[in-house]
């Protein structure tokens, strides 16, 4: 827009303060006045402690000077000294302040003074702790809503990628008479695709049950090798075309308690991290491993595919957690799958863990189900 005289008005978008960091500001700033405030207290006490000091030394000193003209007119000593119970009369008629009441008077003044200054210490002791707890539940919640931020992103990508993939494949069919071994590759295409998108509503569902709390649970005795061969075998085709080996190393005689469709879901995503991190990393083995752990049967998924930063470890359960930047990102995923794994093994009453020696060196997922007894 041209203004009168040939200037061109420019815009400048207003620069808008994040309602976190405006909080932060906020508290801070209360923080400090209420220090003030403390201070004030604190310094008025002294203040008045010691004018009220004062004020009782001159009322003393008064008792003492109407004591002093008393004795001179002949009042007994005895007499006086019942009259004025603060004061100390000497046997030649000198009059003093009593030691005791004036160390009282002192005594009180600092009583007084200690008594405002840890009820002001305290006062802001508590201020700070709950500054701190406030601001650590905003960060919790910054990072989480960033987390869920990146979960939007991934799963647009994820319905987007499959769907389109699907399309592509539905016009080569309809618009074309393709070959027979071609029509097979592109059909088989479809079903990953499908298979793709029905683990990704599935993983929503899952974590919409879980906080809910509405996800019923049957635990049984499950053989190990049953489920690990029979997840291997659901992900073999797609593991083939990746130039994957899935290798399944679990002794036949280890069998777990839990809920057979938890921990369908447990290997599934661990399974499907795994091949995600080897495509990504230019890995060749994904490998199943199991063992016995006393009263534990533990169970391993190992890749030699991208890793992770050992730091990394324990952030990779959050749900909606996935490092680096979403929009950055070439590998699949939405941020549930882990989460997922973490939290069907914890209502088994078993435990995860994650590890890796670095980016590029692989990484090792573990979990402990408990042994089924009568093994």
């Amino acid at each position: 827009m041209t203004a009168s005289g040939g200037r061109t008005a420019t815009h400048r978008p207003e620069r808008r303060v994040e309602p976190e960091r405006a909080l932060q500001i906020g508290f801070l700033l209360l923080l400090a006045v209420c220090a003030a405030q403390v201070v004030w207290w604190i310094f008025d006490e002294i203040e008045f402690t010691t004018r009220v000091e004062r004020q009782v030394l001159e009322h003393h000193a008064r008792d003492a000077e109407a004591a002093r003209r008393l004795i001179e007119r002949g009042m007994p000593r005895d007499d006086v000294i019942a009259l004025f119970d603060d004061l100390v009369i000497a046997e030649d008629g000198t009059v003093s302040i009593a030691p005791e009441a004036e160390a009282r008077l002192h005594e009180t003044r600092r009583s007084r003074i200690n008594r405002y200054a840890w009820e002001g210490s305290f006062f802001l002791l508590v201020l700070l702790a709950g500054v701190a707890v406030l601001a650590r539940a905003m960060r919790q919640d910054a990072a989480l809503r960033r987390r869920q931020q990146n979960f939007v992103a991934a799963v647009s990508h994820e319905f987007k990628s499959p769907v389109a993939s699907m399309r592509l494949a539905a016009e080569t069919l309809l618009d074309r008479d393709p070959p027979e071994e071609m029509r097979r590759r592109i059909v088989r295409r479809l079903v990953q695709d499908i298979d793709r998108l029905e683990s990704m509503v599935v993983n929503i569902l899952d974590a919409a049950r879980i906080e809910e709390g509405a996800l019923p649970r049957m635990p049984e005795r499950i053989p190990v090798a049953e489920m690990a061969k029979a997840v291997v075998d659901e992900a073999r085709v797609r593991a083939e075309e990746a130039g994957v080996e899935l290798v399944c190393d679990v002794p036949d005689d280890l069998v777990v308690e839990a809920d057979r469709s938890a921990m369908h879901s447990v290997l599934r995503n661990l399974l499907d991290n795994a091949l995600k991190a080897a495509e990504s990393g230019a890995g060749s083995t994904v490998r199943i491993e199991a063992a016995r752990d006393g009263a534990m049967v533990r169970v391993s998924v190992v890749d030699d595919g991208v890793g992770f930063d050992p730091a990394e470890g324990p952030n990779l359960f959050l749900k909606f957690y996935r490092p680096g930047d979403e929009l950055q990102r070439r590998s699949r995923g939405s941020g549930l799958g882990l989460y997922l794994v973490r939290r069907f093994v914890e209502l088994d009453g078993g435990r995860v863990e994650a590890a890796s020696d670095g980016p590029g060196r692989g990484a090792r997922f573990t979990v402990h189900w408990r042994a089924a007894e009568g093994r």
